[in-house]
C-alpha cells in the first residue's frame, strides 16, 4: 500500500463522517465537501481517473454553491 491509497482511505472516510455528524447541515456538507475535494486529489493521482474526479467535482461544486453562495432564507420572508 503506498500514499495514494492513503489518501483515497482519507476520503472515504470523511465522507463516510460528513454522515454521522448529526443534524447540523452546515457541518454535514462542509466534511462532505473536504471529502469530495479530497476524492478530487485522488483521482488526479491516479493519473487523471474521471469516473473519481468528475463526480466529485459535481458534489464539490454543489457544497459550495449551498454554504457560501446560496441566500439562506429567514423566517417571515
Amino acid at each position: 500500500m503506498n500514499w495514494i491509497d492513503w489518501v483515497g482511505y482519507l476520503a472515504a472516510g470523511l465522507v463516510v463522517l460528513s454522515f454521522l455528524m448529526g443534524t447540523n447541515l452546515r457541518t454535514v456538507r462542509l466534511i462532505n465537501m473536504f471529502g469530495a475535494i479530497t476524492f478530487l486529489i485522488y483521482g488526479i493521482l491516479l493519473d487523471m481517473n474521471l469516473p473519481i474526479i468528475i463526480p466529485n467535482g459535481f458534489i464539490t461544486m454543489i457544497q459550495f454553491y449551498y454554504l457560501f453562495l446560496k441566500k439562506e432564507k429567514r423566517d417571515g420572508e
